[in-house]
């Protein structure tokens, strides 16, 4: 399969898709979840084989990953700071979730599209664009979201309207 790289081109597709990518939503929303989910882990294996996250970054650029608490002592020491510190200057919460994201885009830890902390990366980067996970269908909003911003999002969104036979 060949697959689209080139950032600029996945976001024009993106821009000019977009009704049809809604569409295409609502046609997953009536699909048995197990076997969607079949399909996109099977069309992610294909696709990350393809795909050098550390070439790319760009999720990096636009994204904000949520961060634990211990992901936040974590980081502090790699910058050199106390905790506290370090959740007063790169930290924000949701108050309505209660969730903790670094809140700087770009990523403050990110250089010429490269992660400076790969191996030491919060739990939501390395999971990133969680098309490995189960219940694709309960997630179609992030992955519109994200279909804009990932390769392997676009992609793989696009392989599975040509195995589901799909139409616009």
């Amino acid at each position: 399969m060949e697959l689209e790289l080139d950032l600029n081109v996945i976001k024009r597709l993106s821009k000019e898709r977009e009704d049809e990518n809604f569409d295409f939503r609502a046609f997953l929303k009536g699909q048995s979840s197990d076997e969607v989910d079949e399909i996109v882990h099977q069309l992610h294996h294909e696709i990350v084989a393809q795909i050098d996250c550390t070439e790319c970054g760009n999720c990096c650029k636009f994204l904000k990953p949520s961060v634990t608490d211990k992901e936040i002592k974590r980081l502090s020491k790699i910058d050199g700071i106390s905790a506290e510190d370090f959740e007063k200057k790169f930290v924000e919460l949701d108050t309505f979730d209660q969730i903790k994201y670094l809140k700087d885009t770009p990523c403050k830890y990110l250089h010429d599209k490269k992660c400076t902390i790969y191996p030491d990366r919060p739990e939501e980067c390395r999971s990133y664009p969680h098309t490995h996970k189960d219940g694709f269908i309960f997630r179609l909003f992030g992955v519109i979201n994200n279909y804009e911003i990932c390769p392997i999002v676009f992609n793989l969104y696009e392989q599975l309207k040509m195995q589901l036979g799909y139409r616009y």
